[in-house]
């Protein structure tokens, strides 16, 4: 099976979305019931980003992004800058790891 892109999101996105990650961020929570495909797709890149400790303003740096699902059902993403000669945004994509998430229980 084929590595294949199963959603996508860009600027725009990311702005609209904007309002709930303050939201989130203040303690709110967000039903995903309510948000259409991009908007999900926008929240899962956020929360890929959060994870790795990367602030929501390298987001806005942006123009698009692309999530792929590889063949053993993970995810990778695809980025494209507003500047394509922004390095220090580049190198902070390449770099970015998600941190280790500590389990309770």
């Amino acid at each position: 099976m084929a590595r294949r892109i199963i959603a996508q999101c860009n600027t725009v996105d990311f702005n609209d979305i904007a309002h709930l990650v303050d939201l989130v961020s203040n303690g709110g929570a967000v039903f995903q019931d309510n948000l259409n495909s991009r908007q999900k797709a926008t929240i899962r890149v956020v929360y890929h980003f959060e994870q790795c400790g990367v602030p929501f303003k390298v987001l806005l740096k942006l123009r698009e992004v692309l999530v792929w699902e590889m063949p053993d059902k993970g995810l990778a993403f695809e980025y494209k800058l507003l500047d394509p000669r922004d390095s220090a945004t580049w190198h902070i994509l390449r770099t970015m790891q998600p941190r280790k998430v500590n389990s309770r229980g």
